[in-house]
């Protein structure tokens, strides 16, 4: 869900989905509320209307400085004299513009409120804290965007009943700003369109009130010139209706960059918009079709020979990546499984990924079963990459992210054994960055934009002097295979033993890279280091440390810091600053050790000294 504006596979998200998502949550979301939310509009028209009082009653002000009279004659008690008609603007000038924050003030807490109850009556399954704020921020942008449309109009219609032809203008100004917007949006970003918007506000204003002048002018030459009072009342209606205009396509635009988010959070599944238009490659796996061509493709390439028979597909990453199980069943009754996982063009790289680590280990048996499938062919269609692979004799069993969890330490044990070639390992590392390596484009000069108090506060300067003593000490650490989102790994299990299907997403790195992190780090770095410490092959890689405690320790130090170089690398600077202190910490934890062992190689070496010169 990163950046929805993030496109589906076809381009774009289409207006008619985006129509589709606002007419779903008006239906599911907003009608139960409604006149919660009918309030809250009322107050951001009334705090509308307080604002032009506010900026026309100054003008009512100086117009008594000049001429001595006013709108307010003969209608205010008190506004005889010229001091008392002063008086009286002002109080009535500073009365409305408190007027206007203080509804501004309750509209924002009305809609925190409304989000809080709307949150509260979703009956959705694990809604933790991060999902409430982010359901906050996502029907803040729906309320902004249907209030900007709500005052967009109500100015549209005052400019309507002042001046007929100004109002052709604005909708003119306003349609031409939508269109542009549209236009370039098959192109650009929706942020990066976000962005053009709010830092060229004043200029389109500026668009606007030249064409304004341009009106008033026209109607000078004609001798239909309105009052003074009225030309302003227009100019600011004009301005704040381009502002207004401005505010309601940037939430709009916030509607298509969450629109995952509202799908996911804010909506029943049955109402949910779908994103993704069903595509070539997703119509030849729907049941019907999958038959039809799957069985014959796979008995002309000689790969199943009894009944087949399909028991599951998914559609995985978007509908990009497929994954079919298929039970071959020979006349005697015995099963076997072969699973095909295709890949569209866009991806093929990472079917060549996963071809060749398993044609090198394919088969590879971690117990008395094998971990990673055995390859049976790999290669291309018209319209995929394709991996097919056969499975077993035993039905695997699939791990949803929850079941995961407790087979990842087994995981990590398996891939400490499984038996990479040099070839494939000089590959890997001739074409991606090591730990150390993405650690050295680390320089100080990330954080000079800081003030002096912050680099204090998060010890920057510090923790750059003990930056280039880390990527030595991480520089140490054996390199092995691994992952690169173990926790997102779709495995499956097979009596009790583990079996990794997404091998299209193997590294080879530094041991603790890609580890994800957690308060149990340590203690799973451990529980791995002490499982493997007695095997010959492992107890060799990492001899140069002396217990698995210190492995462990090196290991949560490289975790930590791989992190910290995806956040600096995806400029992520607030996460990476506040991961400082805990690398602080992680690096002083093997300093401690460090000086603890120099300490008791010290004092043995004064033993051997002493009973020595007894001797």
């Amino acid at each position: 869900m990163s950046n929805l504006a993030a496109r589906s596979e076809m381009g774009e998200i289409h207006s008619d989905q985006v129509r589709g998502l606002m007419v779903a949550l008006a239906r599911a979301v907003l009608w139960p509320f409604r006149w919660r939310v009918v309030a809250i509009l009322l107050m951001q028209i009334a705090s509308q209307v307080m604002l032009l009082a506010s900026l026309v009653l100054p003008w009512q002000l100086l117009q008594v400085l000049i001429t001595g009279h006013s709108r307010i004659d003969g209608w205010v008690p008190g506004a005889d004299t010229d001091s008392g008609k002063i008086a009286v603007l002002i109080a009535l000038a500073v009365l409305c513009f408190c007027s206007y924050a203080l509804l501004q003030w309750l509209v924002k807490k009305a809609v925190a409120s409304l989000s809080a109850t709307i949150l509260q009556h979703l009956n959705k399954t694990r809604l933790v804290t991060n999902h409430r704020l982010l359901g906050n921020r996502v029907l803040s942008v729906v309320i902004g965007a249907i209030s900007s449309t709500v005052i967009a109009l109500l100015f549209c219609l005052l400019i309507a009943l002042l001046h007929p032809l100004l109002a052709l203008l604005a909708v003119v100004c306003v349609l031409g700003l939508v269109i542009v917007v549209c236009f370039y949006y098959r192109f650009e970003r929706v942020q990066k369109i976000q962005g053009m918007l709010q830092g060229n506000v004043l200029t389109v204003i500026n668009v606007s009130f030249v064409l304004g002048f341009l009106i008033i002018v026209l109607d000078y030459l004609n001798g239909t010139m309105r009052p003074l009072l009225t030309l302003f009342i227009l100019l600011l209606s004009m301005r704040q209706l381009m502002a207004a205009s401005i505010n309601g396509l940037v939430n709009f635009l916030s509607i298509i960059k969450y629109f995952q988010q509202i799908n996911m959070l804010l909506l029943p599944r049955s109402q949910q918009v779908s994103l993704f238009s069903i595509t070539d490659f997703a119509q030849r796996f729907e049941q019907a079709t999958l038959k039809q061509w799957l069985l014959p493709w796979l008995a002309e390439r000689q790969h199943c020979y009894g009944d087949l028979d399909v028991l599951q597909c998914r559609l995985l990453n978007g509908r990009a990546i497929a994954h079919v199980l298929v039970r071959d069943t020979d006349g005697g009754g015995a099963p076997r499984y072969v699973l095909l996982k295709c890949y569209v063009p866009a991806r093929e790289n990472e079917a060549l990924h996963e071809a060749a680590l398993l044609k090198e280990v394919s088969g590879y048996c971690y117990g008395t079963i094998p971990t990673v499938p055995v390859l049976l062919e790999s290669g291309r269609l018209p319209w995929c990459s394709f991996v097919l692979l056969e499975v077993g004799d035993k039905l695997p069993q699939w791990k949803n992210s929850e079941e995961r969890k407790p087979w990842m330490n087994e995981l990590r044990q398996c891939l400490f054994h499984v038996p990479l070639p040099d070839r494939l390992i000089a590959q890997y590392t001739a074409t991606f960055d090591s730990l150390p390596e993405r650690m050295k484009k680390i320089k100080a000069s990330h954080f000079a934009y800081l003030t002096h108090s912050d680099k204090e506060s998060f010890q920057v300067e510090h923790f750059m002097h003990l930056w280039p003593l880390m990527v030595a000490e991480v520089e140490r650490i054996p390199k092995c295979l691994t992952v690169q989102n173990p926790s997102s790994a779709r495995m499956a299990n097979i009596d009790s033993h583990i079996l990794l299907m997404d091998w299209q997403g193997w590294v080879y790195d530094t041991t603790g890279a890609y580890w994800p992190l957690s308060a149990k780090l340590h203690a799973e770095a451990l529980e791995v280091m002490e499982s493997q410490w007695e095997v010959s092959r492992v107890q060799l890689t990492w001899s140069k440390f002396d217990t698995p405690a210190i492995a462990a320790d090196y290991v949560a130090l490289a975790a930590r810091a791989h992190e910290f170089c995806q956040r600096c690398q995806a400029n992520n600077d607030s996460g990476a600053l506040n991961m400082m202190a805990g690398l602080i910490k992680a690096y002083g934890a093997i300093e401690h050790r460090h000086s603890f062992f120099a300490d008791q190689d010290h004092v043995a070496g004064l033993h051997r000294i002493l009973s020595s010169e007894k001797k």
